[in-house]
């Protein structure tokens, strides 16, 4: 009796501890326990899908090794231009260009000179496309721009998609000067002995004032050479300047033709010598003294022909 009593005891602990214990592994089974005893339960994570690829839209740049090119005034420039071109399909870019007034700009296909263009096609390429074009710049020839910096704009449009460049044109000063008769005529006619005026028209064919200007000549000795005016502080440009040359020969100059030669010399430039032929006539006073002279050898050699032609 007292063995059935300690079995059934036995069981009832069993009973009892089972209770408690199992709850506590289930817990420790799904989560930890702190330092405190408490157990914390870990959620199970839920996946998430990666988001879709973005499209980059489509963009173009333009680039150049040299932006900005020196050239003297009244010169041109040809600038290379490469087009890149990254896009979902292909695009005609109209090409603009903006200039300061009075210069030529047009845009012409790359080693394709005498065409110029308008616009230019590029395939599409999420890695990039490029093209490339000469962009030529021209310098006003009359008047000629003055030395310094200018700026020409080159942009590609299609639609929303543009780019531009900046270029530009360093223009240094040229140096130039003309002088020509004014009639256009290298020969001019003088009386011996007067005052014979053979007129120059100088001017500054160039970019920059021209300063100290004198003239000179080389003449027959005993001529006379002188400029009107004698000098010239500064020419500028646009700005034409008469000069008169008077001529004078000799009094005594025998009749015919003479070769004299006029310079004109800047501190910057000088222009080519001018030969010109001048013709010397005789005062008409002499003429009559050599008519009379002919007739006195005339009447002379009568007058001895008639007295021996009696004897």
């Amino acid at each position: 009796m007292k063995t059935v009593r300690y079995i059934s005891f036995i069981t009832f602990l069993v009973m009892v501890l089972s209770v408690f214990y199992l709850p506590v592994t289930a817990l420790a089974a799904d989560g930890a326990t702190s330092d405190n005893g408490t157990t914390a339960i870990t959620p199970t994570p839920t996946p998430i899908s990666e988001p879709a690829p973005v499209v980059p839209a489509d963009n173009i740049t333009l680039s150049t090794e040299f932006p900005k090119l020196e050239a003297v005034a009244t010169g041109s420039l040809q600038f290379n231009v490469t087009l890149n071109y990254k896009g979902q399909k292909e695009r005609v870019f109209d090409l603009k260009t903006s200039a300061p007034s009075g210069w030529d700009v047009y845009i012409q296909p790359q080693y394709e000179t005498g065409k110029r263009i308008s616009s230019i096609t590029i395939d599409s390429s999420y890695s990039g496309m490029s093209k490339s074009v000469t962009a030529v710049i021209g310098a006003p020839a009359y008047p000629p721009p003055d030395p310094g910096d200018y700026k020409i704009l080159l942009s590609a449009v299609s639609g929303n998609v543009s780019g531009s460049i900046e270029l530009a044109a360093r223009i240094t000063a040229k140096y130039a000067i003309s002088a020509v008769p004014t009639n256009q005529r290298y020969d001019t006619a003088a009386t011996a002995g007067q005052n014979n005026v053979f007129s120059l028209q100088i001017a500054n064919l160039g970019s920059a004032q021209i300063d100290n200007i004198t003239f000179d000549s080389t003449h027959p000795e005993g001529w006379e050479i002188k400029f009107t005016p004698e000098k010239l502080d500064f020419l500028k440009t646009v700005d034409p300047k008469p000069i008169d040359v008077n001529i004078k020969p000799p009094p005594k100059s025998v009749a015919g033709d003479y070769m004299i030669t006029l310079r004109v010399s800047g501190k910057q430039a000088s222009a080519d010598k001018m030969d010109i032929r001048v013709t010397v006539k005789t005062p008409t006073i002499w003429g009559w003294v050599g008519v009379i002279i002919i007739v006195v050898v005339v009447v002379g050699l009568f007058v001895i022909f008639m007295r021996f032609g009696r004897r």
